[in-house]
């Protein structure tokens, strides 16, 4: 039988003294991008993608660390609107640093294709924010 890579676009880390793996969940790496406006109030919908909080955990994203659930999950359980979504890999464990701290992947995570797919990505969606997700499920 031929093994599965779903590893897709992420250089997920190898287990060593500092990265533990638990293989009681997923992990999942979406690469997104949002308009600034559906982060404030003076929001608009360009596209009707949310991210359902009870679905997946959020760990955190590339560049705001832990404080990326109040930022992308301002309406209970459904997240602000996002102009796109793409799952660019996915594990079939957690990576933990310590029991306290999860393993986020940032954009030197990414393999040369998923570098070029972020820049086409931040291209096409030139005056949005693009950003890497890191989920738990």
């Amino acid at each position: 039988m031929i093994k599965e890579d779903n590893n897709g676009f992420v250089s997920f880390p190898m287990e060593n003294k500092e990265i533990i793996k638990n293989y009681n969940k997923k992990t999942i790496v979406y690469i997104v991008a949002f308009s600034p406006e559906d982060a404030s109030d003076n929001k608009y919908v360009l596209s009707n993608i949310n991210i359902d909080k009870n679905t997946m955990n959020l760990i955190s994203d590339d560049i705001t660390n832990n404080q990326s659930m109040l930022f992308y999950f301002k309406n209970d359980n459904i997240s602000i609107n996002l102009t796109t979504c793409i799952c660019v890999g996915w594990s079939d464990c957690i990576y933990e640093i310590n029991k306290d701290t999860k393993w986020v992947a940032k954009f030197k995570d990414l393999t040369n294709e998923g570098k070029r797919l972020y820049y086409s990505i931040k291209k096409l969606h030139n005056n949005k924010e693009i950003r890497i997700l890191t989920f738990n499920k």
